[in-house]
């Protein structure tokens, strides 16, 4: 029955684990319908933030189904849930004039009205992105992800005026900007600061900072991109404070609410306010029992010291997995995690192999060609050393 039902799921839809159907969750744990348990650091690509299920947040998500559900943004001022969850994100925003936020469901949609933002407020068109980078899979986000081309295969025409920056040089951007979209055509430079498709890659601080002086000197909106690196995941809230960089505009999701689907974009209130009225909004966006689920979130962030434990167990995955032959790469930002493997050792059969031993993970890069983990960010340290172990065994 069950192979039946899935086939009115679109096969288009890449499926890394595709023979596990997870009936029941918690902490770093899942089990399948055969009753197997398996140590999850894929964490719904980085969503679940505080693994499955946290029984602070099943609390609060309780309490906030007896009050309301849903109280939609264009018919209604706000609601208690969203007003909670606002104050709290303002506090752990990397400056404080980042105070306004608009409230959409996934990073794709965030990515979309970023870009709307920008344009509205520069009243300019051209975006420049990252080679390598993805920012999602709606045809706005698409058009400035380039990860890969599968994603976007025979959807051309995309949307005009993207251009791509090759590499994390000065030569790079100015190059760009000389020749092919000029600062008074760009609305927006869009990065995110670890880039997670593309293999887990850290965008150096200094040129975080160049592209920032750039787009002050230019009239340009720097967009931070934050969806997969944001909310902890690199052991601090945002991955722009790796750089000590301001964003004229930031992107949230994934994991500030837990696993329930809420995102945002972030600005300062001098760029929100003079969008044009009907520009922005959304049926669902900051839906109430979502906002409630962020707001627990970042309480146990907070209260369990989870920025803490992502730089501590993120260290000690590095320096188990450094001493294995095999691995020629570790790139680790708290719990953000690339690993890139011996040439001669395909990476696909070591995910296979890891899945065997009951542990799951995540894959990047182009060709799939990287180990990606993206474990809860309150992960233990006998399940960091229980996948370590494991991994180190199928390499020895």
């Amino acid at each position: 029955m069950a192979n039946k039902i899935f086939s009115h799921i679109p096969a288009a839809i890449i499926k890394l684990h595709r023979n596990i159907l997870p009936v029941a969750a918690s902490g770093s744990w899942i089990t399948d319908k055969s009753n197997k348990r398996y140590l999850d650091l894929t964490s719904g690509i980085g969503a679940l933030s505080t693994g499955h299920s946290h029984p602070y947040i099943i609390h609060k998500v309780i309490q906030q189904l007896n009050r309301i559900v849903h109280v939609p943004q264009q018919v209604f001022a706000s609601h208690p849930a969203q007003l909670e969850l606002t104050e709290k994100l303002i506090d752990i925003m990397p400056d404080k004039s980042l105070d306004n936020i608009f409230y959409v469901n996934s990073g794709s949609e965030a990515t979309d009205n970023a870009i709307k933002i920008a344009r509205r407020y520069t009243k300019k068109t051209n975006i420049i992105s990252m080679l390598n980078g993805f920012h999602g899979r709606t045809l706005g986000a698409l058009s400035i992800t380039s990860s890969n081309t599968s994603c976007k295969f025979g959807l051309q025409p995309l949307m005009p005026g993207c251009f791509f920056c090759p590499d994390f040089t000065r030569a790079s951007i100015d190059n760009i900007l000389t020749y092919n979209s000029a600062p008074e055509e760009t609305a927006a430079i869009i990065v995110e600061p670890v880039l997670g498709e593309a293999g887990v890659i850290a965008i150096p601080a200094d040129f975080m900072r160049y592209l920032q002086k750039v787009c002050n000197d230019n009239n340009i909106m720097l967009i931070a991109d934050e969806v997969q690196c944001g909310a902890g995941r690199t052991g601090v809230w945002w991955g722009v404070e790796n750089s000590n960089v301001v964003p004229d505009i930031m992107t949230i999701g994934k994991g500030i609410a837990g696993g329930f689907p809420l995102a945002g974009v972030v600005s300062r209130s001098e760029i929100m306010n003079a969008i044009d009225k009907g520009c922005l909004g959304g049926t669902y966006g900051g839906n109430a029992i979502s906002s409630a689920a962020s707001s627990a979130t970042i309480d146990i962030i907070r209260n369990e010291k989870l920025l803490e434990n992502a730089k501590e167990m993120g260290d000690l995955i590095y320096h188990e997995l450094s001493r294995v032959s095999y691995i020629t790469s570790i790139r680790q930002y708290g719990l953000m995690i690339g690993i890139s493997l011996d040439p001669r050792i395909q990476t696909s059969e070591v995910v296979a192999k890891l899945r065997e031993k009951k542990i799951l993970v995540l894959t990047a890069g182009v060709n799939g060609q990287y180990i990606r983990l993206l474990p809860p960010l309150n992960v233990s340290r006998e399940e960091i050393l229980l996948f370590t172990n494991t991994l180190c065994d199928l390499l020895s």
